[in-house]
């Protein structure tokens, strides 16, 4: 369909909050400091969280023209057997959390029929203005809380170490994540209770529905995906990561232009990433190097702060120099790095730092470095 639309499922940034436990006098349990840690791990703990699903902004182009007077756009995630299965096979689960959903006791005859029903008919709106679901969590301890933290983290960084650009090995290691996840949810019954019953069982659903894609770099790679989850909480993390590193790097950059020997190893890298020639680029005015340095330190402040950090910042510079003036070598598409007459430096700049760090290669260092000094 030429107005076709995917949602995305958003996780909104975490916050967390925990109760301060007292003794049946009113006071707290204890004064030192040992037992006040002991006493925060067995206070109850909420994880703030929530899920917001929202329609991709991917119209035709008869609506596009006229979307100020169409209807909102409205899709549906609906029920799913694969979803319905796996939530109604966790007997304590199902325990725990249906009979408040559906209103019979647990040991009523027809509670389990009554489940899959519930399952069986899942029907979500999601407009332009999309939906919102409170997925937080009240932890019995702060204690069961690290727990299941420390269980969801072994599973993200087992599949953060898979290749992303192995789109088989990518998926197969996504749909083994999901799982996994979804085993940890399970068993989190036994620790607390949602704050928001039937929002949270949302979310779960949303986990294990396969017309939902759980990874943004695999949404055009199957034509079946009608949804995507968009990681809001990383996204946040990632926004103030960059503003500290902006903050950094205009620090880093003040102090790079009152040093020149520092300014001047600095530049000669960043040409070497820019892809500039050394020789003449070092050759243009001040002004205008602190220009391209005070650009690229806002735009790619990492990259500078990486730069700026680097222990063997001078060395690097003075290999990439030599490099520049022909007396050492990176030959072809490789990162290997030879003299002019063919001896071997390393096969990238890391040993070729390690070579020129070598007491042994130090005459041939300084022959390198007076060489420069008299061009």
């Amino acid at each position: 369909m030429a107005d076709s639309e995917a949602v995305q499922v958003n996780f909104g940034k975490a916050k967390q909050e925990t109760t301060n436990l007292k003794e049946p006098d009113g006071t707290n349990k204890g004064s030192s400091e040992e037992h006040k840690v002991e006493r925060d791990l067995d206070a109850e703990f909420v994880e703030h969280s929530s899920i917001t699903i929202a329609l991709i902004q991917k119209f035709s182009l008869y609506r596009r023209a006229n979307f100020n007077v169409l209807n909102k756009k409205v899709d549906y995630i609906g029920s799913s057997i694969n979803s319905s299965r796996i939530l109604s096979s966790n007997k304590k689960e199902i325990e725990t959390y249906f009979p408040a959903l559906i209103g019979i006791a647990s040991n009523n005859e027809n509670f389990i029929t009554r489940v899959k029903q519930y399952l069986n008919n899942i029907r979500i709106q999601v407009d332009e203005d999309g939906r919102t679901f409170d997925t937080s969590f009240r932890y019995n301890t702060y204690r069961d809380y690290l727990k299941v933290k420390s269980e969801i983290e072994k599973v993200e960084d087992e599949y953060n170490a898979v290749d992303k650009r192995n789109e088989v090995a990518l998926k197969k290691a996504l749909k083994v994540k999901c799982l996994r996840l979804n085993e940890i949810e399970t068993s989190k019954c036994s620790f607390g209770y949602p704050i928001n019953l039937e929002d949270y069982l949302m979310y779960r659903h949303c986990l294990l529905y396969n017309d939902v894609c759980k990874e943004i770099s695999l949404i055009n790679s199957d034509p079946n995906y009608r949804f995507y989850f968009k990681d809001d909480n990383k996204e946040q993390e990632r926004i103030v990561k960059l503003r500290k590193s902006k903050n950094i790097a205009k620090a880093h950059y003040i102090e790079a232009i009152s040093d020149n020997e520092l300014f001047d190893n600095i530049f000669v890298q960043y040409c070497s990433i820019m892809g500039l020639p050394i020789v003449q680029t070092m050759k243009l005015d001040r002004n205008v190097k602190e220009e391209y340095l005070d650009k690229f330190s806002t735009e790619e402040p990492e990259k500078f702060n990486r730069i700026f950090s680097n222990k063997n910042l001078k060395l690097v510079s003075l290999i990439e120099m030599l490099i520049a003036r022909g007396e050492l070598l990176r030959i072809g598409n490789s990162q290997n790095i030879t003299t002019s007459d063919g001896t071997f430096i390393g096969a990238n700049m890391n040993e070729a730092v390690a070579w020129f760090n070598d007491p042994a290669n130090a005459s041939l260092v300084n022959a390198f470095q007076n060489k420069l000094n008299n061009m």
